[in-house]
């Protein structure tokens, strides 16, 4: 399982704004994080969606926090963008097979898929802001 570049861009977006706890002008975001403008865009229009980020038009507008950096973990983040974690297509779409019910298979990697999500559901952005330079 390896995270996509457009999640990997709003954990640092969210951890930015964690870290500064101000709003921030989008074009800012982008240049700050190295990302393309218009892909910034693109991510902060989901994360406003998802509410995690809210945004202020305007000549003073710009981007900022929902709520808390303590409310927002990673799992957040991580769901606002590519949806419900899943490590296999037979625990997202338990339909597609025969075995869900006695397949050893599943059963392991759902146990492994419930750590992880509950190791990214424990790691909120006040703590991330806190270990940045």
């Amino acid at each position: 399982m390896r995270m996509t570049r457009e999640v990997d861009y709003a954990l640092r977006i969210v951890a930015m704004l964690s870290k500064t706890g101000t709003q921030i002008e989008a074009r800012q975001i982008a240049h700050k994080n190295d990302i393309p403008y218009r892909f910034a865009l693109k991510i902060l229009r989901k994360l406003v969606q998802s509410e995690i980020v809210k945004s202020s038009r305007g000549v003073n507008g710009g981007y900022s926090l929902n709520k808390s950096a303590s409310e927002i973990s990673l799992k957040d983040v991580i769901e606002a963008l590519d949806g419900p974690i899943a490590v296999n297509h037979c625990i997202e779409l338990p339909e597609i097979c025969d075995n869900t019910g006695v397949c050893p298979i599943r059963r392991k990697l759902l146990s492994a898929q419930k750590k992880f999500a509950d190791e990214l559901a424990s790691v909120n952005f006040k703590e991330i802001a806190g270990e940045m330079e």
